[in-house]
C-alpha cells in the first residue's frame, strides 16, 4: 500500500523544511506534487571564506516519487535569467543528472535537498552578481556538459573515453574488464580504472549508465539545454536565519 500523503510529508521532512525556512509555505498545486513557495533565506560562506546572504523568490515542486525524482525548482523574482543554468522549462539546473542521483538517496529529505542544491546554486548566482566569474567553474551546455561531467566523476582527461566508460559501466564488471581501457593507458579496464566504474555501477546500476550512454537523458525526463555548474562542493556552509 503506498503511503498517505501525511506520511509521505513526514518522511519528506516538510514540516522541518518550513520551520527552518519561515517564509515558505505550502500553496495548492495542480497535479498531485507539493508545491512550496516562498522566499528562500540563505546566508553562507563559500570559497575563499566570501560569506553572501541573499535572499531568492522560488517555488519548489515535489513529486510524489521524490527523492528518486529531483523536485522541480523555479526562481519567481525574475532576477536570474533564462541564459543562467536552467532547463527548457525554466526550472534551475541544479547538477548534472548523474550528480544528482549520487547526492540523493532514500533517505533524503527535501530541507536536505535543498542545502546541498538549491542554497548552493543561488549561492554561485549571488556571487557571480557580485564577482563577475561563477565560484565553481562551469559545465559547458548539452552533451559536451555532460561529457565534461563524466570526465571528471571517472577521473579522465578526455570527454570521449568518459562517454566509453559509461558504456562500460553499463555492462556486466567481468567483460567490462577485459576491455581495453579508453583512457589510453594500453592497459585493460580491469588494471586501470576499474575501481570508480565499479564504485559507480554498484551504486548507480548498469541501466543508469546504459540510460546515460546517449546522451543526454535526465534523469527526471525534463530536457536539458543547460547543465548547472561545475557542482557546488560540500563546503559551502549556511548559517540559520535571514540574509537580512
Amino acid at each position: 500500500m503506498p503511503p498517505s500523503v501525511v506520511e509521505r510529508h513526514r518522511r519528506w521532512g516538510v514540516e522541518e523544511l518550513l520551520a527552518n525556512n519561515p517564509d515558505l509555505r505550502i500553496v495548492p498545486s495542480p497535479d498531485a506534487s507539493l508545491k512550496v513557495r516562498g522566499e528562500l533565506h540563505f546566508h553562507v560562506r563559500g570559497p575563499g571564506d566570501v560569506i553572501i546572504g541573499d535572499a531568492y523568490q522560488i517555488d519548489l515542486l515535489i513529486p510524489p516519487s521524490f527523492p528518486a525524482t529531483a523536485p522541480a525548482v523555479f526562481e519567481n523574482g525574475g532576477r536570474i535569467p533564462k541564459t543562467y543554468h536552467k532547463l527548457e522549462d525554466g526550472s534551475l539546473c541544479l547538477a548534472a543528472p548523474t550528480e544528482l542521483r549520487l547526492r540523493t538517496g532514500p533517505d533524503t529529505t527535501i530541507g536536505a535537498f535543498v542545502e546541498t542544491f538549491v542554497v548552493p546554486y543561488l549561492f554561485g548566482y549571488s556571487y557571480r552578481e557580485k564577482h563577475g566569474v561563477s565560484p565553481y567553474g562551469e559545465l559547458e551546455h548539452g552533451r559536451d556538459g555532460l561529457r565534461q561531467h563524466f570526465a571528471s566523476l571517472f577521473g579522465v582527461p578526455d570527454r570521449m573515453a568518459a562517454q566509453e566508460l559509461v558504456r562500460l559501466a553499463s555492462l556486466k564488471k567481468r567483460p567490462a574488464n577485459k576491455v581495453p581501457c579508453p583512457c589510453g593507458s594500453r592497459r585493460r579496464l580491469g588494471r586501470c580504472h576499474h575501481t570508480i566504474v565499479n564504485e559507480l555501477r554498484a551504486k548507480l546500476g548498469r541501466a543508469w549508465f546504459a540510460s546515460q550512454y546517449d546522451l543526454p537523458s535526465p534523469i527526471d525526463s525534463r530536457p536539458a539545454n543547460r547543465i548547472a555548474e561545475r557542482h557546488q562542493p560540500d563546503g559551502v556552509k549556511r548559517r540559520k536565519g535571514k540574509s537580512r
